[in-house]
């Protein structure tokens, strides 16, 4: 039904154009999937959500000691098995000796799902139980482990770099807050639009911390703005003959950009003297698509579903914008959040202007990932990109590529004829899955659907049926890990090995002297 305002139901307009709608009070009756359609003379583009009801978090289940000391215990557990439609934001862990009454608060504000306990006595019985807190509020307090610690001279635990970091945040007691407080997306920005800053003492204003990632012809960084200590990344490019144009073409495209699933470019530097352009962005926090689900024991086809629609949602606004991305593989999806299933479409080095009618196109992506129409030197068009979202889904829903051939010449005819099998699907993928891959997979790209099309389909519908039914179908991470490994070790084949990159910014350290951070967000993955 259409919403009809009245004292209870308000639809406001804020100064930047957006539509607010709001209950005060809420009510149970208010729960439903919403949609709205914008319509100008040109024609019509429909948006939806799911509304739902937030409450209290399940309790967590007990605390495993995964390592045991004279003095210390690891403790690890799961998240609760409802969130209740909040992500939840920390925990709180209690212990007490099992002979006592009293139990004492470790901490209450741990946001990842271990805990390094100290200063324990050896062969003693310790009790420890947890609770877990989201919006609304905490939950009970979950049923106690019964844990006792080793005999005295026991070796010392030994945790990685980055469960010592997460450690010592809640330590120094870290305030947790949701983070749903961010400030709107500015949309003036696609058209008040950065330029290049020519900036002589990038050091001063940039601590570069370690290294991310390496492309082709880049190199990504996390960077601390020395004025602000915000957090940012910096993909640093090496400027010649070979590489000038394509640079300031991503410059062109991304600077445009301003939406929900696609990071934000806060800036962009040529230093003087160096051959060196560097594009400054946000921080996202977890790592690629891929390496985020082969990390997990487990993984639903409700969280696949989630992230091709997030993808879906960007593309629509590129396309929309006139682009292509033409280079959706997992490399280039990335986890924003660590905890709940949030992606952001990231690197447009390859990204073009691509009208509805068909445009030539330089040949670009991973061959796996690549259309029939750019394989075959056609023109490329918006549902380009759609072929691609197809295969990441097949990859999601099998552990396998779709096309794979024995060699290259084999991969191409596959893509070519659209030769996939559905028997490499896990067995518990839903039927409406398995259309989705066929209502994608379709030789002439104007035979595939648009974005919005694919939003339509009935497996990324929102309804409690399609939900729970997608919910229901569980997949285990390994199958993921072998083809993660694979293209992984590919990706570093292709990066770039120059050293001159960082060294270039004057006092920032050089490649060698940077961190490898991967193994660092897989030890964070598999910690969360």
């Amino acid at each position: 039904m259409v919403i009809q305002e009245s004292k209870r139901v308000k639809i406001v307009t804020d100064e930047d154009g957006r539509s607010i709608l709001r209950f005060d009070p809420a009510n149970n009756y208010d729960v439903g999937i919403y949609k709205v359609v914008a319509r100008n003379p040109l024609g019509q583009t429909v948006s939806r959500c799911r509304v739902v009801m937030a409450a209290l978090p399940d309790s967590p289940d007990s605390p495993e000691g995964s390592a045991i000391s004279d003095t210390e215990i690891l403790l690890r557990w799961k998240q609760p098995r409802d969130d209740g439609h909040s992500a939840v934001l920390c925990y709180s862990l209690q212990y007490k000796l099992a002979s006592s009454d009293e139990w004492t608060t470790i901490a209450d504000n741990i946001d990842h799902e271990f805990f390094l306990v100290h200063d324990l006595q050896p062969k003693m019985n310790y009790q420890f139980r947890l609770a877990a807190r989201n919006r609304i509020g905490w939950s009970p307090m979950g049923i106690p482990s019964l844990i006792t610690t080793a005999a005295g001279g026991a070796p010392k635990i030994q945790i990685t770099k980055a469960m010592k970091h997460l450690q010592q945040l809640t330590e120094s007691g870290q305030e947790v807050v949701p983070d749903d407080q961010k400030a709107h997306i500015d949309y003036h920005l696609e058209r008040e639009l950065i330029e290049w800053n020519v900036d002589t003492d990038i050091g001063d204003k940039f601590s570069f911390v370690s290294e991310i990632c390496r492309g082709k012809f880049s190199t990504v960084v996390k960077a601390i703005q020395k004025s602000s200590d915000q957090v940012v990344v910096a993909k640093l490019f090496e400027l010649n003959s070979e590489t000038d144009a394509a640079v300031q073409q991503e410059f062109e495209v991304f600077r445009t950009l301003r939406h929900e699933r696609i990071p934000a470019l806060l800036a962009a530097y040529k230093p003087n003297g160096a051959p060196t352009a560097i594009l400054i962005q946000e921080k996202l926090q977890g790592a690629d698509v891929l390496t985020y689900f082969s990390s997990r024991h487990e993984y639903t086809e409700q969280m696949v579903a989630t992230v091709v629609t997030q993808i879906l949602d960007a593309l629509q606004y590129l396309h929309w914008r006139g682009y292509c991305h033409l280079d959706i593989q997992p490399d280039n999806i990335v986890m924003a959040s660590v905890r709940s299933v949030q992606i952001k479409l990231v690197d447009f080095g390859s990204a073009q202007k691509v009208s509805k009618l068909g445009t030539k196109v330089p040949l670009s992506g991973w061959l796996d990932f690549q259309s029939p129409e750019i394989i075959n030197d056609e023109p490329a068009h918006p549902q380009t990109d759609i072929w691609s979202v197809g295969v990441l889904t097949y990859l999601l829903l099998s552990g396998t590529s779709a096309f794979r051939g024995t060699d290259e010449q084999e991969t191409k005819q596959n893509i070519t004829f659209v030769r996939y099998r559905f028997e490499n699907l896990f067995k518990e993928v839903t039927p409406e899955a398995t259309r989705f891959i066929m209502f994608v997979f379709k030789r002439a790209p104007n035979k595939r659907p648009l974005a919005e099309e694919c939003h339509e389909h009935r497996w990324l519908m929102s309804s409690d049926y399609m939900i729970k039914k997608r919910e229901r179908a569980v997949f285990l991470g390994s199958r993921l890990k072998e083809f993660s490994q694979e293209y992984h070790q590919m990706k570093a084949t292709e990066a770039t090995t120059s050293d001159s990159l960082a060294s270039s910014l004057g006092n920032g350290p050089s490649p060698r002297q940077l961190l490898r951070s991967n193994s660092i967000q897989e030890e964070l993955l598999t910690t969360f």
